[in-house]
């Protein structure tokens, strides 16, 4: 049995109460770039992860692959949870997989999910309908521009996904077909979730301010007079419910470290690579390597971080994870008492791990003469290895648990 299940705009609170349900009876759940991480805690222990996200120009693994995953685990009795985001039949891609699982002979369900072009516009403020602005909504995809599209003004609403990238262009497009250059657009960034931002301007200028802004994908793009609506009723004095996003910790990933030059090169990349737009995200080593806990802190408190969660980049619990990291923390919360430090569990146990560790055996088959012939364990090694090598979003799964971790701790 295979559940299609949508995860929500982002923040994962908004997944439904069936797709909770579903995820803690699943065996193996094969999630996007877009699903929220943190919604794995909720799959059991012993399930499979498996990354299959797509960004721009980079796809962890082809559509007709992540099909033939699906099947070939059903068909093996698995529950099976395809975790997409926002809702999965809403340019996600599931009516394409729920045709390869129906000519499979494979069971299948929806479960529907919050799609990002309503939730995250409800969350920002802006009705997508309107009385005596916006009598329909248009949803469309953005990532080819919308010069071909027959987008004439006629009171409704566009819900662009996808957008941000040829945005100067699809606002072009939009004023050629006769849409006011003052008609209001939105730009949301990571919207729902902890450092979402929010840009306005008028079509005209949008693209320049959403440039000067550096904002980046994932983000919705909203065009229409409902896009105003919020800052007019800032404007106006009227009250509206208290920010839900609130800033994001720092992260600073604890290493062993090295005195080789370009040992640390991986780590450090890795630490920025797990920032979220805004977000401070640093690696550290023990002594003597450099940069140390303290120095990292330091520039945290530069910068004005008040929160910090120091992550053990360690496999085993060892002296250093159970004596020297504790004691390097401990320093710097009486160094700065400002800032709340939280020290995170090591990697061990973790069950992205067994992910990561069959796609390192997948990789190593791939060297092998025979391998496009390869059958049995190491097969299955290759098919259900991959995911978790092929995006960072293995890692930011591994992340949620010990963040997690972190918040029961830091309370």
């Amino acid at each position: 049995m295979v559940y299609l299940v949508g995860a929500g705009p982002g923040d994962p609170e908004l997944l439904t109460l069936k797709g909770k349900r579903v995820l803690g009876q699943a065996d193996a759940v094969l999630y996007d770039e877009l699903a929220n991480p943190a919604l794995l805690d909720w799959a059991p222990a012993r399930a499979e992860r498996c990354y299959v996200g797509k960004r721009a120009r980079h796809h962890a693994l082809p559509q007709a692959e992540i099909a033939a995953w699906m099947i070939e685990r059903a068909q093996r009795g698995l529950c099976v949870v395809r975790l997409k985001g926002g809702d999965p039949l809403i340019f996600g891609r599931g009516g394409e997989e729920i045709e390869a699982l129906a000519r499979a002979g494979v069971a299948w369900e929806v479960v529907p999910g919050v799609s990002a072009g309503t939730g995250v516009a409800a969350a920002a403020g802006i009705p997508l309908t309107h009385r005596g602005l916006s009598s329909g909504v248009r949803f469309l995809a953005g990532h080819t521009g919308l010069a071909a599209a027959a987008l004439n003004p006629n009171g409704e609403t566009l819900v662009v996904f996808m957008g941000l990238e040829r945005l100067a262009e699809s606002a072009t497009a939009l004023i050629a077909r006769g849409w006011p250059r003052t008609t209001p657009a939105t730009v949301i960034e990571r919207g729902t979730l902890p450092g979402e931002r929010m840009v306005t301007a008028t079509l005209a200028g949008i693209a320049a301010k959403v440039r000067r802004a550096a904002m980046q994908s994932p983000a919705l793009v909203i065009v229409g007079a409902v896009a105003g609506l919020p800052a007019r009723w800032r404007r106006s004095g009227a009250r509206s419910s208290p920010a839900t996003t609130t800033a994001l910790p720092g992260l600073i990933l604890m290493a062993h470290g090295s005195p080789l030059p370009g040992w640390q090169t991986g780590v450090d990349q890795l630490a920025r690579s797990l920032a979220a737009p805004g977000q401070f995200s640093r690696a550290a080593y023990l002594p003597p390597v450099r940069p140390s806990l303290s120095e990292v802190v330091g520039a945290a408190a530069a910068a004005g971080v008040r929160r910090l969660a120091v992550v053990p980049y360690f496999l085993a619990p060892g002296l250093h994870v159970t004596r020297d990291l504790p004691e390097l923390v401990a320093a710097e919360r009486q160094r700065h008492p400002g800032i709340e430090m939280a020290l995170a569990p090591c990697l061990e146990g973790h069950p992205a791990l067994r992910t990561a560790v069959l796609a390192r055996a997948g990789e190593a088959a791939l060297s092998w003469s025979h391998e496009a012939k390869i059958g049995g364990t190491m097969g299955t090694l290759g098919r259900s290895g991959r995911s978790a090598g092929g995006g960072d979003a293995a890692r930011r799964g591994a992340t949620s648990r010990d963040t997690k971790e972190v918040r029961k701790k830091s309370r």
